[in-house]
């Protein structure tokens, strides 16, 4: 399994060029360089840094020329070298920037792909390994993850944007602490879980400031739903767990906040733009609860790839919409009602920290605050809801989930490498092999990765759901 999602995870690092991923410009500077420059690769140059141009605007022809231009804009880039200010001063964590700093050479598309495959291997084998500690109540688990990956995690996990390894470490985090609870009294399966968890706490802090903030209310869920009462009911003890909670994601929302939106309007009765009044706080609020299912659409495609500027099909985010649907409507149908509570809890939070952060910043839903910001902990959700349910997927459920999944993988997959190897204005039903007006220099053709990739996640699922039904009857048999 190892291998076949390390394949799929590779197919994306080729997908698209140097840039792709958001804030790549500012990723790539702040790997090449890090604080104090990295000669040669990057000259300190007063408070700026020297670098190739395309490290530092790799993706400024991309997104001037529309997505109907491939990355042959790039050519022009090449060779060259830039004085830029964009590259990390303390905003993110220093230890993903060292860390993927090693992959650093002259030829930028090489270290960029190598930096790619690199998280891409990271996370296939920290997956893996996350959900074969206990495969037979993981398994599940771990293809409703497939479902709800496909196309967006994937993207990200497989490019060099530091959300890798903030949705690797959440995603091996969730199933480790799980794991670790459920197998307590297992000494063999909950100390390498317990193991996993604290490698997955570093790498979550050791690339974006804001995962600890999910990893904290995924960790008070987890512990509530293992330890929830017997009998569910609104007693002294349920009130106090519920303040206790309470007050602690409070300040959660705080740290939160501060880090993404310094400012705050909401008792700010109106906004001048130039001493003309645009709009109101309220009028703001109205406006972003009636947007707001945009944003969840945002987790399966709807918005796009990149720099949001790689318009996917509209199949990609209906077809893994309904897949998701199905996994979550039926574990939530299998759970209890304690569970049910649990994870609308989650998802209600989700959506009040959407509202909640565009208010304070005065943003209108889709401006500023990005989907990828919440995507780790909405993975975390949707893993501890189908892990509690009290019955298997059945084989029905996961044959309609994997057509869906595999095939908005597919045209995920070639929509990103259509816009850079010929631009969008291209059929998607044309060769991706001929005409290309840009590709790597390297590794195979673009038809072999769009073909790689696609069959290794329906490979993937079929092997997921054979080790499923292998485990399960070994399971049964040392009963009888």
């Amino acid at each position: 399994m190892a291998l076949l999602l390390f394949l799929t995870f590779a197919a994306w690092s080729f997908a698209s060029a140097v840039g792709g991923s958001p804030d790549e410009d500012y990723v790539l500077t702040s790997i090449w360089c890090g604080t104090e420059g990295n000669p040669p690769h990057c000259q300190p140059d007063a408070t700026q840094m020297s670098v190739p141009q395309l490290v530092a605007i790799p993706s400024g022809c991309l997104t001037q020329l529309g997505q109907d231009q491939s990355a042959k804009c790039q050519e022009v880039l090449h060779n060259q070298t830039i004085s830029t200010p964009h590259f990390n001063k303390g905003l993110y964590p220093e230890r993903y920037f060292s860390t993927l700093q090693n992959f650093v050479t002259r030829d930028v598309e090489k270290s960029v792909v190598f930096m790619r495959v690199f998280n891409s291997l990271l996370a296939a084998v920290l997956i893996t390994v996350a959900v074969s500690l206990d495969w037979r109540r993981s398994a599940d688990s771990f293809i409703a993850w497939l479902v709800i990956a496909a196309p967006v995690t994937i993207y990200f996990i497989a490019s060099v944007n530091a959300s890798s390894w903030t949705l690797i470490g959440t995603t091996c985090f969730t199933f480790a602490t799980l794991t670790a609870l459920k197998n307590r009294s297992k000494v063999k399966i909950w100390l390498p879980a317990c193991v996993l968890t604290l490698v997955s706490i570093w790498l979550t802090n050791a690339s974006r400031s804001e995962g600890k903030f999910a990893l904290l209310t995924l960790v008070l869920t987890v512990f509530a739903l293992e330890f929830k009462p017997k009998k569910f009911n609104f007693g002294i003890r349920t009130i106090a767990i519920g303040l206790a909670s309470f007050a602690v994601l409070t300040i959660i929302y705080s740290q939160f906040g501060d880090l993404l939106a310094n400012e705050n309007v909401f008792r700010d009765p109106r906004v001048e733009v130039n001493g003309e009044i645009v709009t109101t706080a309220n009028n703001l609020f109205i406006n972003n609860i009636l947007n707001l299912p945009r944003f969840i659409m945002g987790f399966f495609g709807r918005w796009g790839l990149g720099w949001f500027e790689i318009e996917l099909s509209p199949t990609v985010w209906i077809f893994g919409l309904e897949a998701t649907l199905l996994v979550v409507v039926f574990s939530l149908i299998k759970s209890s009602r304690f569970e049910k509570l649990a994870i609308f809890l989650l998802f209600t939070l989700i959506c009040t920290a959407v509202l909640y952060l565009n208010q304070k910043a005065f943003a209108v839903v889709g401006n500023n605050i990005q989907p990828r910001y919440f995507l780790p902990l909405f993975l975390g959700t949707l893993i501890v809801a189908t892990y509690k349910k009290s019955q298997n997927f059945p084989n029905w459920l996961l044959r309609t989930v994997t057509i869906l999944s595999v095939i908005a993988n597919s045209i995920a997959l070639r929509d990103t490498i259509r816009r850079y190897t010929t631009g969008q204005d291209v059929l998607t039903s044309k060769s991706l092999n001929q005409p290309i007006e840009w590709w790597w220099k390297f590794g195979p053709q673009p038809e072999t990765v769009w073909l790689l990739g696609s069959l290794s996640l329906a490979i993937l699922f079929f092997v997921a759901q054979f080790e499923k039904k292998r485990v399960s009857d070994l399971a049964n048999n040392s009963r009888v």
